[in-house]
């Protein structure tokens, strides 16, 4: 199959729920007469959306948020793995923290917005703080899975190759082995956030697709609160699709 074939594929399938969504919703429209606020149709919703994109607006939204999630899920990949990797690695170290990874794993990010306005204001750190939490867990867990995983017959022949210690053990032989399952954990991470993002902006934002959907609310634009979520779901299939390449590409190269 070429690749131009491989591509039109892996598309087709987004543009077919694409039409098979937008005339669902246009049925609903015309058979409800439901009031603009109610339900607008997709035609004024995309007129609001090319207002927005032309304006800028929408751009500036876009990167706002964007901004959150990445700070907050590189943050917690540079917490998360080496945890992770630790508790796969050591049995009695992942006896002592997965109580405690346990009691808070639950607890969905919207609980801790009171206490993120407490603890960090209302500022950029409260909303970093509460996608931290959507996106600490799908990375830990991952990385956990994907040590445990490693063959050990990989681990003995690095040991008979002269990695005697942990470091050069983890560096050339667990963590290329578990990578595939810890880009698996990135990738489902940053989907949480992204999808966190609407809880995250609720705690006095400014600016962002959060604020956009929870402005366009207050004012009654339903049609702002729909280009927000299709925006957040169009960005998260693109993101998703990023991802699924990196994995096939360390898949590829294991």
């Amino acid at each position: 199959m070429s690749a131009s074939n491989k591509r039109a594929g892996t598309v087709l399938p987004y543009l077919y729920a694409a039409l098979f969504i937008v005339t669902i919703w246009q049925m609903v429209v015309s058979f409800t007469n439901a009031h603009v606020t109610l339900l607008p149709s997709p035609l004024l919703t995309a007129q609001s959306f090319i207002e927005l994109v032309v304006n800028g607006e929408l751009f500036i939204h876009i990167g706002a948020s964007l901004g959150r999630v990445i700070s907050a899920w590189a943050l917690s990949a540079l917490v998360a793995i080496p945890l992770g990797l630790a508790m796969g690695r050591w049995g009695w170290f992942e006896r002592v923290v997965d109580p405690v990874i346990e009691l808070f794993r639950p607890i969905s990010p919207l609980a801790w917005i009171p206490l993120a306005i407490l603890w960090f204001g209302i500022g950029e750190t409260g909303k970093i703080f509460i996608i931290f939490i959507a996106t600490f867990f799908p990375i830990l867990l991952n990385t956990v899975s994907g040590v445990k995983s490693v063959d050990p017959v990989l681990i003995r022949a690095g040991q008979v190759l002269g990695c005697n210690d942990d470091r050069s053990l983890f560096i050339k032989v667990i963590l290329p082995a578990a990578m595939p399952t810890i880009v698996v954990g990135l990738r489902i991470s940053f989907g949480t956030g992204w999808a966190a993002i609407i809880a995250a902006e609720l705690v006095a934002a400014q600016i962002g697709l959060g604020y956009l959907i929870a402005d366009g609310m207050e004012i009654l634009r339903s049609d702002l609160v729909l280009v927000g979520m299709v925006t957040i779901g169009v960005l998260g299939v693109l993101i998703d699709a990023v991802f699924r390449l990196l994995n096939n590409r360390f898949a590829w190269g294991g």
